[in-house]
């Protein structure tokens, strides 16, 4: 959820968006992941907007990984976005056993 937030309000996050020439994609980025966020917590008693959300998000940052390697970004910086691709990949994995 923060991370959707920063999208809206945070310095950092309009530099990032600008470095990477998608200004135009950082509300809709933001939205997603609020949008993201709240499914994950619906998800915890409706299965559907867990694999959804999850799915969501898995896609959104693999996207993001893919955006900083394009910029050469170090491991460092890409490092957040590939944990919360795997994150989202195994709660969707394991949401798809239940």
């Amino acid at each position: 959820m923060a991370s959707g937030v920063s999208c809206f309000v945070g310095p950092q996050m309009r530099r990032e968006f600008s470095r990477f020439g998608l200004d135009r994609l950082r509300i809709l980025t933001g939205v997603l992941e609020l949008l993201g966020a709240a499914g994950l917590l619906v998800g915890l008693w409706w299965t559907p907007a867990l694999r959804l959300a999850a799915g969501g998000l898995a896609l959104l940052m693999l996207a993001a990984v893919t955006i900083r390697l394009r910029q050469r970004d170090t491991a460092w910086l890409i490092f957040p976005a590939l944990l919360l691709v795997l994150i989202n990949a195994v709660i969707l994995v394991a949401s798809l056993s239940r």
